[in-house]
């Protein structure tokens, strides 16, 4: 049997653009959201931290439907809830919390199974498990 052939790395690009003092803007791929960036306010969109627990929910989701779908699993519905605790100094989430509930027929044993892969095999999961620090630069308009 032949070696598989290594997978070419996939990569993402994302610009996020102040609009005003409450609200910043991302951008990719022709898609739009929406962010708060004003300090103690949320009402002009999700804030930082509801923004990465949403990103690990659909991270966690995108496995559940492809994984799923490869296990041959019937999944109705699904959803996460996530709370989240932080410490104000330094600013840091201390605690994610969430719970994967799905409507399915299966057997809990597959589900368990399911709920371990998506985990294992998700790219904003293992970017939290493993800690990535990120690198930048700072470039100034005149």
């Amino acid at each position: 049997m032949k070696n598989p052939q290594p997978q070419a790395n996939k990569s993402y690009a994302v610009t996020v653009s102040r609009q005003d003092k409450s609200r910043a803007l991302a951008e990719t791929r022709g898609h739009a959201l929406t962010l708060n960036i004003k300090k103690g306010d949320g009402s002009a969109g999700f804030n930082a931290a509801e923004t990465l627990l949403s990103a690990l929910g659909a991270c966690i989701l995108t496995n559940v439907n492809a994984i799923g779908a490869k296990m041959q699993l019937e999944i109705r519905a699904a959803r996460i809830e996530f709370e989240a605790e932080r410490q104000d100094e330094p600013p840091v989430l201390t605690k994610i919390r969430y719970r994967l509930i799905l409507d399915s027929p299966e057997p809990r044993e597959k589900l368990e199974e399911l709920h371990v892969l998506c985990l294992k095999w998700g790219t904003v999961t293992n970017t939290l498990i493993n800690g990535l620090t990120p690198q930048g630069s700072l470039v100034i308009e005149l």
